[in-house]
């Protein structure tokens, strides 16, 4: 059995106090070991659609396999994520805050949906909140639209990252009569009395029709990423939820060939750069994956453990543990390169 953790965020972005606080000797150990690669991949969306084999419209076509494994159906349709978000002005700069940073409930999503559908009756657009962070507009024709993943944008000042392309001066409208319905509605009212961030825009991104997935490269997919189970399911393999921890999932002894496991706890922290919470949820991976992992490696238990992050990945068997020449790199080269 072979065991690939897929864990974005994983290089802290920048060489500055942080990292003189990491205390992983396991992951060391592994990446020290391991047969190092880069590939052209920077986000998880990127090299989770290289892994599946899935080719780019002119998108990545996100939302079409998450509406999938939010229980929605595609059809033949033209889908956008539409996701929630907050946009605030800090020094000048437009910012833009997604759902990670902050709470909405089921109920506050379909009233904005509502509103919003209210609002473009008639313009072919159709949203639908199946989830309170996944927000998805359905289009009547595929739009000349390129646009920018959520995750890039997280964090940063928004004018670098606008819908372009044929039709983008188009969108750029939709995005602003999207801000005006949302800007007054009851639901930011109470949201802003109670001290809550104002869902005051959506972000477009990840356009595209639901693709042919071919057959998985790997025997099941353990996560609660949405996108990678919708990859898993359109691909026809087993999606899992993902154990709190490695000894829970080797305990449910998952069957031979190659387990992809995506751990998502290190991205949100890493792209606001929050060292704090990066630092804390590194050190629960350290204890309750890479430790467990590098001793199942160690036992035979695990043929072979991959690990990518980014443009990196990294592949160790228990012969590679002996090696003990290989260093590798000092883990902030790994950051300065993505």
């Amino acid at each position: 059995m072979k065991c690939h953790l897929l864990i974005p965020g994983l290089f802290w972005p920048g060489g500055d106090e942080t990292l003189r606080k990491l205390d992983l000797p396991a992951l060391h150990t592994l990446l020290a070991r391991a047969r190092a690669t880069q590939s052209s991949a920077q986000s998880m969306e990127e090299w989770l659609f290289h892994a599946f084999k899935v080719e780019k419209q002119q998108d990545w076509p996100v939302a079409a396999l998450t509406l999938e494994a939010d229980g929605g159906t595609a059809g033949n349709h033209y889908w956008l994520r539409a996701d929630p978000v907050y946009l605030h002005v800090d020094s000048g700069q437009l910012l833009l805050a997604d759902s990670r940073t902050f709470e909405i409930s089921r109920n506050e999503s379909e009233q904005l949906a509502r509103a919003l559908n209210v609002h473009f009756q008639g313009a072919d657009l159709v949203f639908h909140a199946l989830h309170p962070e996944r927000w998805y507009l359905q289009v009547d024709k595929p739009p000349q639209l390129r646009t920018r993943e959520l995750g890039e944008a997280a964090g940063k000042n928004i004018d670098e990252f606008l819908p372009s392309g044929p039709d983008g001066i188009y969108w750029h409208s939709v995005s602003n009569e999207i801000q005006m319905v949302l800007h007054d509605h009851a639901v930011n009212q109470a949201r802003e009395a109670a001290g809550n961030p104002p869902v005051n825009s959506v972000w477009l991104w990840g356009g595209g029709c639901l693709p042919v997935v071919a057959a998985s490269p790997y025997a099941q997919v353990w996560t609660n990423e949405c996108l990678a189970k919708g990859l898993a399911l359109a691909s026809g393999v087993a999606a899992s939820s993902l154990p709190q921890s490695a000894h829970e999932w080797l305990a449910q002894s998952p069957d031979a060939g190659v387990h992809l496991l995506v751990l998502d706890g290190l991205r949100a922290a890493a792209q606001f750069r929050n060292g704090e919470s990066w630092l804390k949820n590194i050190s629960g991976l350290e204890a309750r994956w890479f430790a467990p992992l590098l001793t199942a490696l160690q036992r035979g238990d695990l043929e072979e453990l991959a690990i990518s992050s980014g443009p990196w990945s990294f592949a160790v068997t228990r012969q590679d543990l002996w090696k003990l020449w290989r260093r590798g790199r000092a883990f902030a080269d790994y950051a300065e390169r993505q």
